[in-house]
């Protein structure tokens, strides 16, 4: 004998923006924004070292000449200033600042090995 099929209920959408969903940190970060930062010695110092190595990065750059591939970087440089200018606005979180920190890192390191010079001869070239 078989079964009559079961009826299923349809499902229930909700129409909710996802930032009331989940619980929205724009007003958080907002508020954050507009009261004035205060940092410690020590994130004043991390900051610095930030800019500097920043400035550092900047420099290393100035030394690229494939202007294509010295646009690139640029861009991804920018992206760095803007987000150590965002970190500057609100209130510090060494997250934020360590993952910035490495990201620096790895472009920089890519960068320094794209300007040295090729280790073997080019073809045709005599040792």
């Amino acid at each position: 004998r078989r079964c009559a099929p079961r009826r299923r209920r349809p499902r229930r959408r909700w129409n909710i923006p996802p930032a009331l969903a989940f619980g929205s940190t724009v007003r958080a970060e907002t508020a954050a924004a507009a009261a004035p930062v205060e940092y410690t010695a020590e994130q004043k110092a991390l900051l610095q070292a930030l800019s500097a190595e920043l400035t550092r990065f900047d420099t290393m750059l100035a030394k690229d000449d494939d202007a294509a591939h010295a646009a690139t970087v640029k861009a991804v440089l920018d992206g760095f200033k803007q987000r150590r200018d965002a970190m500057n606005k609100i209130t510090f979180d060494q997250g934020r600042y360590d993952e910035l920190r490495f990201d620096i890192n790895v472009e920089y390191q890519r960068l320094a090995m794209w300007l040295v010079p090729p280790g073997t001869p080019a073809p045709g070239a005599k040792r």
